[in-house]
């Protein structure tokens, strides 16, 4: 029996739900159980980063892959000379790429990646308008088109390939009063029907389908890690399968009220929730919450997120004098429900107290609304006058060496379903500080003994916590052993027990 991991995209930075369904797949291959998996966005990057998570193509199907039949491609480099560009144009080195003349006029432009391969080409008309832009696969094919209307520059069509050019989807935009929606798409499946649809969930749904009747007889196992926008296509599916949805997140609106309105229609619509054959959660909580809530006869169970491999379940506890004295880290990204700015307000109040208190936060900002959260955190340090002590990682793949080095963990969110930074930390001896939220830290943290949990909002308790602990190097010792003893739930083979009980052996 084959099983199914769907999310949206894999890229080099990805969200703790993506680090979830990795650690997840690396698990099941432990244990000798088959396992993909599967994304429904567009990404002609995602092959490159497959080596950053130590997976293979093997463990990767992208839909937009799937249907162009590029699920594995021999990667090539595609230089400008494979390019068709008539002899008796100019081709001009510039910075990243080249641009290219007829005469004096500017008629393409190339971008290129690292290794040499060709990126993007821009095209432009007589006046000088961006018409078009093709975009190429890392392993070197035009994968995608996108067209703009030459008056305001918005896209107005969309046409991906197969590497022999031939199109298999494409996707029209129409010019509405505040937005350019996609108003239709044309999709030729693996068998060479044409399908007109409203939208990428309903591609999705045929590609599950058709995945699934790739493994014959076998009844396989489509688990939704993300919410929003891979449950209902998983539930529309029309060939026999087991559908799972496991929550990574809160399941209702009002993140501090249970009872206020479901947010997901996957399961606040009955008969959508009925077509579902189990809901998993991360907490037992949470769980609780959604039995209570939704009184369905679908199984609630909750199963832990964070695994953590035997090797480093195994490796040499490192104390604290071994350790950079005062270092703090959070690991989240730069968003409002992060709550990042009680972390930073609760490390000012401690640090006036104790000048040897560093800060690193390491994380992403949010693009999609111009980094708002990330600037005004960013003033407040500057405000703080503490540039010099709070300082802005970015993103790291290296997660290990910070853990390592730091002597504590601040997460201060609004809400959460799976924190998965608790449980790395806790693995490498970082005991944690955390805000009572919905959900996560009450089950991953035992006060008093890995850490403390403090009222959520309260930044005076945050701080004295914060204070106390550095004033108190017994106590940090004892916290220190007292994590690394607490990841050991979350062994390899603990977290395979519930997945047995409730999944595999079901």
């Amino acid at each position: 029996m084959m099983y199914y991991f769907l999310n949206n995209r894999l890229d080099a930075n990805s969200s703790g739900i993506e680090h979830a369904e990795v650690k997840r797949l690396k698990l099941f291959k432990q244990k000798g159980v088959p396992a993909k998996i599967v994304m429904c966005e567009y990404n002609r990057l995602a092959h490159r980063n497959l080596p950053l998570y130590e997976m293979t193509d093997d463990d990767y199907v992208n839909m937009f892959d799937f249907f162009a039949g590029t699920v594995t491609f021999p990667a090539k480099v595609v230089t400008v000379s494979d390019l068709s560009i008539p002899d008796e144009y100019q081709i001009r080195e510039v910075d990243k790429g080249y641009e290219v003349y007829d005469g004096n006029r500017k008629t393409m432009r190339i971008t290129m990646f690292p290794n040499g391969s060709v990126d993007t080409i821009d095209y432009f008309n007589g006046d000088g308008n961006h018409t078009k832009q093709d975009f190429y696969d890392t392993r070197g094919f035009k994968s995608m088109t996108q067209m703009y209307d030459t008056a305001d520059g918005h896209l107005i069509y969309e046409q991906f390939s197969r590497p022999n050019n031939t199109v298999y989807y494409e996707t029209s935009y129409e010019k509405r009063p505040n937005s350019y929606p996609a108003t239709n798409i044309q999709l030729t499946d693996t068998h060479g029907k044409m399908h007109s649809l409203m939208n990428t969930g309903q591609a999705f749904t045929i590609m599950l389908d058709e995945l699934n009747e790739q493994d014959g007889d076998e009844i396989s196992t489509f688990i939704s890690d993300r919410s929003n926008c891979s449950n209902v296509p998983m539930i529309n599916m029309k060939t026999p399968a087991r559908k799972i949805e496991h929550f990574h997140n809160i399941h209702f609106r009002d993140f501090g009220d249970p009872n206020s309105p479901i947010t997901y229609p996957s399961i606040s619509n009955n008969e959508l929730l009925s077509k579902t054959d189990l809901v998993i959660t991360p907490s037992q909580r949470q769980a609780d919450d959604m039995t209570r809530r939704l009184r369905t006869q679908v199984p609630i169970v909750s199963i832990p997120v964070g695994i953590v491999p035997d090797e480093q379940l195994n490796t040499r506890h490192i104390p604290m004098s071994e350790r950079m004295p005062g270092k703090i880290v959070a690991a989240a990204r730069l968003f409002y429900e992060k709550r990042l700015d009680d972390a930073i307000n609760a490390f000012a109040k401690a640090y006036r107290e104790n000048t040897m208190l560093s800060f690193d936060i390491y994380g992403y900002g949010n693009g999609r609304d111009g980094l708002k959260e990330e600037k005004m955190l960013k003033q407040l340090v500057k405000k703080l006058g503490l540039e010099n002590v709070v300082q802005f990682k970015g993103y790291t793949q290296d997660m290990e060496t910070v853990y390592n080095t730091a002597e504590l963990l601040v997460l201060s969110s609004r809400y959460e379903g799976a924190p998965l930074a608790i449980v790395e930390a806790q693995s490498h001896g970082v005991p944690v500080i955390a805000y009572d939220i919905n959900y996560g830290p009450a089950d991953l943290i035992q006060d008093g003994q890995s850490g403390f949990i403090v009222p959520s909002g309260h930044v005076d308790d945050l701080a004295a916590k914060i204070k106390e602990y550095f004033a108190n190097p017994a106590l940090m010792e004892q916290l220190n052993e007292g994590a690394y003893e607490s990841a050991k739930r979350f062994s390899s083979d603990n977290v395979w027990k519930y997945w047995e009980k409730y999944v595999i052996n079901a």
